[in-house]
């Protein structure tokens, strides 16, 4: 629907630039207890200004949560905010919008684009950046 389509508009602006889904990757990998902005940083080489940048807009548009631990800041995904976008990237892709509450296998998002497992089959989201 228009509404379904209109909550995911931020999210795909958000995720549509390589440094974003290089930020994402980083914090894929630190699980769920996420990882400091200066480790990001320095994985990435992005200057702290820039990654502040891009980690705002995507803290915004709920893909990142970011909770203080100590001195730092420390960034996790937000799974649910990334399985809507493949639930509902995975209705426009298959032949009908999946049931609600059904669970959908993996959402992958590198560098290099994203793609949603479902089924065993692979649904692809190309991403310019």
């Amino acid at each position: 629907t228009e509404t379904q389509a209109q909550k995911q508009v931020p999210v795909l602006a958000a995720l549509a630039q390589a440094t974003r889904l290089q930020i994402l990757d980083c914090v894929a990998g630190a699980g769920p207890d996420g990882v400091a902005a200066g480790e990001i940083a320095r994985v990435l080489k992005c200057p702290a200004s820039t990654l502040s940048f891009h980690l705002k807009e995507l803290s915004r548009t709920g893909v990142l949560e970011a909770r203080p631990a100590g001195r730092f800041i420390l960034y996790a995904l937000r799974r649910p905010a990334l399985a809507s976008l493949a639930g509902y990237i995975a209705g426009l892709a298959g032949s009908g919008r999946p049931r609600e509450g059904r669970q959908l296998n993996t959402l992958y998002i590198t560098t290099e684009g994203a793609w949603l497992k479902k089924d065993g089959a692979n649904i692809v989201m190309q991403v310019e950046g």
